[in-house]
């Protein structure tokens, strides 16, 4: 198979052979520059020489006893309560501040806040001891108050802390930040969908999924913490057993007792390093062993016989009918549509058309510059099924079905045994127990589907639900949607591309062109008119 590339002006294109292309690819191995590896080596033993020197010149036949001399011992306990401490400090009142300024990037405030979370990283030690000896200090703004009701800062371990938490929150702030910008907030929008409150989102789906950057920067503060000594020197002074950590020990050993510093410095640089590997540990990496089973071995049987049961409980429900009357300047859409209560619809156009505007609409995730939305009956419970499944990666493909029935206040039993009657129906009860991250896209589509019907909605939106899967996949999500949607009296639209889709799954067809409705009909009447 033979592909013709073209050429800049002025030279012949020629026919190259695809397989030629793809065997000197390999064969080169790399795509970046070899003579990259010399500055890049030259970079590497700047930092690693030093690091050598001192493992090298520690007298490593008296290392322990160093170690264990009463000025050696204070301040290295010192430090790790110190650290400790400070580190819980940080995190607790930094993590808050890292999300807000990732939820909040692009307005003025936070913009500015961050240029004060940025400042301890770069300000000289000596002028954040400073600085904080000015605020907390006794006669200092804040510490003359506190000192007047007997509390001391200064030169007290207190201090110490103080500095630590000053110089090293921001490294926490700042990487988790960055991580919660890039990570987006699908996963949050995902779980209030699902009825959670934002504090029930928060503790259960936002902590769990930013876990591998909270470690990560929760390992860069404690690191910082244990190596300050500019702030700490000038706020705390240096009082064996009180203020005196291991870099003051270490910067006043140097000289007199070198051996006892380089014992110490290997203790810090080991610390250093064990933090580092901890902050590469991710929690949602597949694992090699799976965990001990929680479905007992009648749950995917008995979950069968409820079925029944949940297609009993959609019955006396009423689906409603929605009312689209909005438009959005900026997407330059004007969607005018009726839509009649239980129907299933299919919603056709070109990219960029007004599709999954109009699914936004209904959801209420996108508000509308003038117009309304309205349901009748009002008060419908609506579930966005997008073409990402979001399942959360941190739970079970069974704990996920239950999260929704959860924040609705489902009992834990109840919970469960819904949560299987629904993977019964998707053909997913066999794999309940299984990570969520260990699932293929079709079989994520299944439990997300799963997941969203456990909380009985009122309306189903999907939006292009089998974009990125093989046929085989396709094939088995429509069988589940299909599978589900009987048991369900609810009102269902559906963003497609596939005609054959639409035809399978829904009833009536929309179609959208240049941000408007252009045709509202019946599917049957499309069907009726290829058969005459």
């Amino acid at each position: 198979m033979a592909c013709r590339y073209p050429h800049p002006a002025g030279h012949p294109s020629k026919n190259i052979s695809f397989m030629t292309l793809v065997r000197s690819s390999s064969q080169r191995g790399v795509t970046y520059p070899r003579w990259l590896i010399i500055p890049a080596t030259v970079a590497l033993l700047f930092l690693i020489v030093p690091m050598i020197a001192v493992f090298i010149r520690t007298p490593w036949t008296d290392f322990f006893p160093l170690l264990a001399t009463e000025e050696a011992q204070d301040a290295l306990w010192l430090s790790l309560r110190t650290c400790i401490v400070s580190t819980i400090i940080a995190t607790l009142v930094g993590v808050p501040l890292a999300v807000l300024l990732a939820k909040n990037e692009q307005t003025r405030w936070a913009k500015v806040v961050k240029v004060f979370v940025v400042l301890p990283m770069v300000l000289p030690p000596v002028v954040a001891g400073l600085a904080l000896l000015l605020a907390w200090g006794r006669m200092g703004l804040l510490g003359r108050h506190l000192d007047a009701m007997g509390i001391t800062i200064g030169f007290s371990t207190l201090a110490v802390i103080f500095a630590q938490v000053f110089v090293s929150m921001p490294f926490l702030v700042l990487s988790l930040e960055g991580a919660l910008r890039s990570q987006g907030d699908d996963y949050d929008r995902t779980a209030q969908a699902l009825g959670a409150s934002r504090t029930r989102t928060f503790f259960l789906v936002s902590i769990p999924v930013m876990f591998p950057a909270l470690i990560s920067g929760v390992a860069l503060s404690f690191s910082r913490a244990l190596g300050e000594f500019g702030a700490t020197i000038t706020f705390a002074g240096s009082l064996q057993g009180t203020t005196r950590t291991m870099p003051l020990e270490i910067y006043l050993r140097r000289e007199t007792a070198t051996d006892q510093a380089l014992a110490l410095a290997v203790v810090l640089i080991v610390l250093a390093m064990a933090m580092f590997a901890l902050s590469t540990i991710n929690p949602h990496a597949p694992r090699r062993i799976r965990r001990r089973s929680r479905i007992k071995p009648t749950d995917s049987a008995a979950s069968e016989t409820q079925i029944a049961h949940l297609a009993g409980q959609q019955k006396g429900k009423q689906a409603p009918s929605i009312h689209v009357d909005a438009r959005i300047a900026e997407r330059k859409v004007d969607l005018q549509v009726d839509i009649g209560a239980g129907s299933s619809v299919s919603i056709m156009g070109d990219n960029g058309s007004g599709k999954s505007t109009l699914l936004g609409l209904i959801s209420g995730m996108l508000l509308p510059d003038d117009g309304t939305v309205s349901f009748d009956p009002p008060g419908a419970s609506v579930v966005l099924l997008e073409q990402r499944a979001l399942l959360f990666p941190h739970m079970s493909v069974l704990e996920n079905v239950e999260f929704g029935l959860r924040a609705h206040g489902v009992s834990r039993e109840n919970a469960r045994t819904t949560a299987m009657a629904e993977l019964a129906i998707v053909g997913m009860s066999d794999l309940a127990d299984r990570p969520a991250t260990q699932l293929s896209g079709g079989q994520a589509q299944r439990v997300a589907l799963a997941r969203a019907m456990a909380i009985e909605p009122d309306v189903v939106l999907l939006d292009e639900p089998f974009s990125g899967l093989d046929a085989e996949n396709v094939e088995r999500v429509q069988e589940s949607i299909a599978a589900r949607l009987s048991h369900a009296n609810v009102t269902t639209l559906m963003v497609t591309h596939d005609p054959l889709a639409a035809e399978t799954l829904t009833e009536e067809l929309i179609i959208i062109r240049a941000g408007r409705v252009v045709k509202h009909r019946p599917i049957a009447s499309d069907k009726a008119k290829q058969g005459a």
